[in-house]
């Protein structure tokens, strides 16, 4: 019951542009204080639904699970592949992984096979 009145309130007290005596000034603390108890329980409740919900969100939305989405426009591998700095940025980097891991195997191979001394 409390909390409809509270409701029934928050809708019908509006923003006091003047403050003129304290009992305005009460008016709006109270409103004040109404309208940041409901922020902070939309807060809570958003929060709440992020938690809940991250992972499945970055999920979709990293590897497009609808299958209505997986040939728009607004697909995330889609936009990042086009560009060049990203290409070539992973060009890069691919290129340097298979650099060292040649060196590796080569050095490697050279440790077990032994040098042979003629």
């Amino acid at each position: 019951m409390m909390k409809q009145f509270q409701v029934i309130i928050r809708y019908k007290m509006k923003k006091t542009k003047n403050i003129h005596n304290l009992d305005t000034l009460d008016r709006e603390i109270y409103r004040l204080k109404l309208e940041a108890k409901d922020t902070e329980e939309k807060l809570d409740k958003n929060l709440d639904h992020l938690q809940e919900n991250y992972w499945s969100m970055t999920m979709n939305s990293l590897f497009c699970r609808d299958d209505n989405k997986k040939s728009g426009e607004n697909s995330f591998w889609k936009n990042v592949s086009k560009h060049e700095d990203f290409n070539a940025a992973v060009n890069t980097i691919a290129g340097n992984i298979a650099d060292k891991a040649s060196e590796g195997l080569h050095s490697w191979m050279k440790n077990f096979f032994g040098k042979k001394s003629h």
